[in-house]
């Protein structure tokens, strides 16, 4: 037997409070002037109302006070370029995703077990030893999953 799907509690007493919130303004005539109404009411929410759940604190102040995820280790980020380290498998390949798709990245045999960096940069991949030594480069073709390094 399925069991009945599960109902989203928070979101919809969420959307009992917009709601309330909407019944009391004025009624909008364009879908701008609701657009305002609910820019006022997520900033109402979230900057200035206290919520009893966190400590009568506004959501706002919650979760700036929490600590952010990083990066385990200091690495290059611009806009559009990645640097990933990895590890050569066993079959002698690494795993990168690529719009939504993981491909396997054909470094060779003979690397195997060797820890790699990948310098990605959209779908032009450099695979170097950890010293720094070119070992192949890639432009990923988006039609096929496995991508043999020239």
């Amino acid at each position: 037997m399925i069991p009945p799907p599960q109902t989203c509690g928070k979101v919809e007493r969420f959307d009992q409070t917009v709601k309330k919130y909407l019944d009391q303004q004025d009624p909008p005539e364009t879908i701008e002037e609701l657009q305002v109404l609910l820019d006022r009411f997520v900033a109402y929410y979230n900057d200035v109302r206290p919520h009893r759940g966190i400590n009568r604190k506004t959501p706002r102040s919650a979760y700036e006070a929490r600590v952010k995820a990083r990066p385990s280790k200091p690495g290059i980020f611009i806009e559009g370029y990645r640097v990933r380290h990895d590890k050569v498998d066993k079959a002698g390949k690494v795993t990168l995703r690529y719009k939504g798709r993981l491909r396997h990245l054909g470094v060779g045999r003979p690397h195997k077990g060797e820890r790699v960096i990948l310098l990605v940069a959209g779908p032009e991949v450099r695979v170097l030893s950890e010293e720094g030594e070119l070992i192949g480069e890639v432009t990923i073709d988006p039609n096929r999953g496995y991508q043999p390094l020239k």
